[in-house]
C-alpha cells in the first residue's frame, strides 16, 4: 500500500476502534511486521495471498459471531 503499511494500519484502527476484529490479508508482511500487528493491534488472523475462499470463510466465521 503507498505510504503506510497494513500493520500500521491495523495499529490506528486499534486505538480508535479496539473491539473490532482485525483480519490481515497479506503478501509481504514479514515476522517483524506480522508481530507488531499482534501486540500493538491486537490482530486476530492473518492469510497469506493466495488464500482459498474456504479459509478465509473460515477464518472471519468466528469474528461475525461475536457481533
Amino acid at each position: 500500500m503507498p505510504r503506510i503499511k497494513g500493520d500500521e494500519i491495523l495499529i490506528k484502527l486499534y486505538q480508535k476502534y479496539p473491539k473490532i476484529i482485525k483480519v490481515m490479508l497479506t503478501v509481504q508482511a514479514g515476522g517483524a511486521a506480522l508481530q507488531r500487528a499482534v501486540q500493538d493491534a491486537d490482530l486476530n488472523c492473518f492469510l497469506y495471498k493466495q488464500w482459498k475462499n474456504k479459509h478465509l470463510i473460515e477464518t472471519i466465521k468466528p469474528g461475525l459471531a461475536k457481533l
